[in-house]
């Protein structure tokens, strides 16, 4: 094969590009669909997860920030 691809005045026969299509099906892995929906799931659940500890850290900002102008501005918080 490697003589094949290096040689630009090589031909496929019909045969050898049968065979080479053949083996090139033959080599494909199955699609699973209920795997490809188990990956879905979990990228949606991480996505919504990192989304919530977002939120998390957006609001401990927000507190610790009130907390800082609480201290200089006398106020209680």
């Amino acid at each position: 094969m490697s003589e094949l691809t290096l040689n630009h005045n090589a031909r496929l026969t019909d045969a050898l590009e049968r065979d080479l299509l053949r083996g090139a099906l033959e080599r494909q892995p199955n699609a699973h669909p209920l795997t490809s929906l188990k990956k879905a799931g979990h990228a949606v659940a991480g996505a919504i997860g990192s989304f919530f500890d977002f939120i998390d850290e957006v609001n401990e900002s927000m507190n610790r920030a009130r907390a800082a102008s609480a201290r200089f501005s006398g106020s209680q918080w």
